[in-house]
């Protein structure tokens, strides 16, 4: 099967393909990304993460804010399942200002196998 890479650019008439796992990256960033309420035609897309104040999120119930993650992801990737997340420090000299990332893991289907997603992203 084939997916759209994200971003949709129409090129020679055809938008690029990409893999199930890459499609499954871009799906779960674009849910991370967006605060919910800012897509028109879907105003309950996206995940409440938005709604906090950055910095809160280092010291609140950590437990809630992964429900709430979680929650979104489910609701919007049915691809990916036995999902867990959880949040990992950037580190390094050109770290992220909140030094704070997603990590998503859990397991999907491609030709009837069963195969491992494991991807972080900084949100933010």
């Amino acid at each position: 099967m084939e997916y759209l890479s994200l971003p949709l650019v129409l090129r020679e008439g055809y938008f690029r393909r990409t893999s199930l796992s890459d499609s499954l990256t871009n799906s779960i960033g674009l849910i991370l990304s967006t605060r919910i309420g800012h897509m028109t035609f879907r105003p309950d897309y996206g995940c409440a993460i938005w709604d906090r104040e950055f910095a809160d999120l280092l010291t609140t119930n950590k437990a809630e804010v992964r429900a709430s993650l979680r929650i979104a992801i489910d609701k919007y990737e049915k691809r990916i399942y036995n999902m867990s997340i959880s949040f990992a420090n950037v580190g390094g000299p050109e770290s992220h200002p909140l030094g704070l990332a997603v990590k998503v893991t859990g397991n999907y289907l491609e030709d009837d196998e069963e195969k491992k997603f494991e991807e972080t992203f900084i949100v933010g």
